[in-house]
């Protein structure tokens, strides 16, 4: 039996749109520091699939068997991989990697995600960032007026639920401000030498969407792409 990661700390599933459900769970960075982290659950007839998966406790993956059956693993960011080897294992799942992962190499792809194909749900598109020094992308779901999925990229922040004290206290300095915002750290972590992001986020702001929702902090509904344009004018001038 494989050594996974025990399942953290985390609040119940939520149907934030029909057939879209939301977990916020948690993630021990380093001593005294934990943040939350959120994965989104995408049902295709009685299929689900899990963007940004957290290992959930057994009373969690029964309400989500309950849904349906876990056919897909999908991960969007390459900083957020900690549970993917178990819910793929878990479930028997087919993981939708990126390429070139660096922060966790397992497991194996069956699909590697980029641009133009087809996902494992309808009315859906993958986004892929062209300027970052490590793999990161977005989904799109044009349903419900628009659906925008990120990892790191960009958050919405309205409280500190899940977040240890010294996360608390440390996430301001950081610049993580109760507001939508493109990631600081994420920013100095991806960004190439003498690159510039700008030009990925102009062309997310392509997009059609009204809601949004993260790997961090809570759903922004209804005005997002105002919310996500502001934020990216803040980050970039």
């Amino acid at each position: 039996m494989t050594d996974f990661p025990k399942a953290q700390a985390h609040g119940p599933i939520e149907e934030i749109f029909p057939d879209i459900f939301f977990v916020q769970g948690s993630a021990q960075l380093a001593p005294g520091i934990r943040l939350n982290r959120n994965m989104v659950v995408v049902r295709q007839g009685s299929d689900l699939s899990l963007i940004g998966a957290i290992r959930l406790s057994s009373e969690g993956e029964k309400e989500l068997e309950r849904l349906g059956t876990v056919k897909n693993v999908l991960r969007i960011g390459d900083f957020h991989g900690l549970d993917d080897a178990y819910c793929v294992d878990r479930f028997d799942a087919k993981f939708w990697g990126l390429p070139e992962p660096q922060a966790y190499s397992g497991p194996a792809a069956d699909h590697i995600l980029k641009e133009g194909m087809s996902l494992p749900f309808d009315q859906s598109q993958y986004f892929a960032f062209h300027e970052t020094k490590v793999p990161e992308g977005a989904i799109l779901l044009r349903r419900h007026g628009g659906l925008l999925i990120t990892c790191d990229s960009l958050q919405n922040w309205t409280d500190r639920d899940r977040c240890s004290v010294g996360a608390r206290l440390l996430m301001p300095l950081l610049g993580f401000k109760l507001k939508t915002l493109v990631g600081p750290p994420w920013i100095k972590k991806v960004s190439q030498e003498g690159g510039d992001l700008h030009g990925d986020f102009k062309r997310i702001l392509e997009l059609e969407f009204q809601h949004f929702v993260g790997a961090h902090g809570r759903l922004r509904r209804s005005d997002a792409h105002e919310a996500v344009a502001d934020a990216v004018e803040h980050a970039f001038g």
